[in-house]
Parts: structure tokens; C-alpha cells; sequence
């Protein structure tokens, strides 16, 4: 019977160091939306909204004659 050590690397690999600045890079983008008054975040908002106007009609119209498919409709419109 034979046994098998595997070893780890201890310093960080390429990888890690790509994750580390992405990271950087995203919180940084963060911090920079947020002092301009984050209208992105607003917009998203803005959309949302009226996505869910749009399934809420869709649901009343499809009530008719598919009552499932307005229960489902209503169902993705609360989440």
C-alpha cells in the first residue's frame, strides 16, 4: 500500500492575484457610482417597476381564459 502527500503551493498563484484585482476594481466602481448619486441604481429601479406593470396587465388580460397562466404571472410579478 502506498500513500499520496499532495502539497499546496503557500504563496498565491496567478489566479489569485486576478481575483484580488477584480475585486479591487469592483469596489471601486462601487464607491464611484455611489458618489455620483448611484442613478444607476434608480434606473434598475425605474425598470423593475414597470416590468412588473407589464406582468400584472399581462395577467389581467390572460385571467380570461388561462386563470393558471394570471396566477403565475402575478407570482413573478411580487418577486
Amino acid at each position: 500500500m502506498s500513500t499520496a502527500t499532495i502539497t499546496q503551493a503557500q504563496n498565491k498563484g496567478l489566479r489569485h492575484q486576478f481575483a484580488d484585482s477584480i475585486a479591487r476594481i469592483r469596489e471601486f466602481a462601487i464607491e464611484l457610482f455611489v458618489a455620483h448619486g448611484g442613478w444607476f441604481v434608480q434606473d434598475a429601479e425605474r425598470s423593475a417597476q414597470q416590468g412588473r406593470r407589464q406582468l400584472m396587465s399581462l395577467a389581467a388580460a390572460a385571467e380570461s381564459h388561462s386563470p393558471a397562466l394570471s396566477a403565475e404571472l402575478r407570482n413573478l410579478a411580487s418577486k
